[in-house]
């Protein structure tokens, strides 16, 4: 093909995704190594994706090739091919990563299942005071602050956790499994399953935002299944367990996601503070997230040791380099503690995680 038509094909794939209202309050688009992050957003829930049309009755049924249109009423792309949140066959990081590429027109990256066994009958008794399958919106412990981080591990997150040693800070990373072309975080070929190994050993919470960051509400239930499944596995082949706590993407989690959160045994965590980092990554502008989070200590104030349960996003660079140092110290100045979300809860370490003693 030549080489100004591959660049046309691009420039539309990466041009003509639809507007759609915003929906939400972070991203999982991550800056991977060695590629250029997508100019658009992941902070919508996109609506007419191949999620929302999961249950939908699908007429078209012949395949596509490379550059052909995919979608609903198009066409469902041909073998190893993905489906473009623009809508168009290819087999790019462009077209294939997740969340945005469209689930059932194409072999998208989500489609992935991680190896090893899959984790659908390790029991899930529901152990211990913190409700299951309900919205968890702030802790429990007097003095307690919870910090959180979604969408990682990513390239910043080896530099957060030595911020947190220098402060002995405790967090909760809720984390992705697959999202925005990073690869499966158990392929040890990259950095992320060590990187997670060293969460683990310092003694920091890790928690499930799903395989590849779909709104739970818009899927259908076996493919919500599925996000939490896929996850468990890919954590499992890390650390030898599955965590109990997730936090839906998009915050977004109906009575019907709720309903399967409850039947896999999960605490759906979200937060009483938004550091709004994700709209604030600028040296210009992150003052705004630190001023969300003073205002709040200070009212905090009228109420003696009231606990919070704040988020953040370990792919953003003045979150890592600038924020957290900044919230560490503010919170210490306050007289409150940086723990983990299961500690504010009250929740003893071993509720965190359900291992898997399975012989094979």
């Amino acid at each position: 093909m030549p080489a100004l038509r591959v660049l046309s094909l691009f420039t539309v794939l990466l041009t003509t995704a639809v507007s759609v209202p915003y929906l939400s309050y972070h991203t999982s688009r991550i800056p991977v190594v060695g590629s250029k992050p997508e100019p658009s957003s992941n902070r919508i829930s996109t609506d007419g994706s191949a999620a929302e049309n999961s249950t939908a009755s699908h007429t078209v049924t012949h395949r596509v090739s490379v550059g052909g249109r995919c979608g609903p009423d198009a066409g469902h792309c041909g073998e190893g091919l993905c489906c473009s949140p623009a809508g168009y066959c290819g087999s790019t990081t462009a077209h294939c990563y997740a969340p945005d590429c469209q689930l059932d027109y194409g072999s998208c990256d989500a489609n992935k299942t991680p190896e090893g066994r899959p984790t659908d009958d390790i029991p899930r008794p529901w152990i211990g005071s913190v409700p299951y399958g309900q919205g968890i919106y702030s802790c429990r412990a007097p003095y307690t602050f919870a910090m959180t981080f979604d969408d990682g591990p990513n390239i910043y997150t080896s530099d957060l956790l030595d911020v947190l040693d220098n402060f002995t800070a405790k967090v909760t990373f809720f984390m992705t499994g697959i999202n925005s072309g990073k690869g499966e975080i158990d392929d040890f070929t990259t950095p992320w399953g060590a990187l997670i190994q060293r969460i683990h050993k310092s003694g920091h919470q890790i928690a499930s935002h799903t395989w590849s960051h779909q709104d739970l509400s818009k899927i259908s239930p076996s493919q919500r299944r599925d996000q939490l499944l896929k996850n468990e596995a890919a954590i499992r082949n890390i650390i030898g367990g599955i965590p109990t706590y997730m936090r839906p993407p998009y915050s977004n989690c109906n009575v019907e996601c709720m309903a399967d959160m409850a039947d896999l045994g999960y605490h759906v965590t979200y937060f009483n503070i938004d550091t709004n980092d994700y709209n604030n990554d600028d040296p210009e502008t992150i003052q705004k997230s630190k001023d969300i989070v003073d205002k709040a200590l200070a009212r905090g104030q009228e109420t003696p040791g009231h606990p919070f349960l704040a988020i953040g996003h370990d792919i953003h660079a003045q979150t890592v380099y600038n924020l957290t140092a900044y919230i560490l110290r503010r919170v210490n100045d306050a007289g409150y503690r940086a723990v983990t979300v299961g500690e504010c809860l009250n929740d003893p370490r071993d509720n965190w995680y359900r291992w898997d003693y399975r012989s094979n």
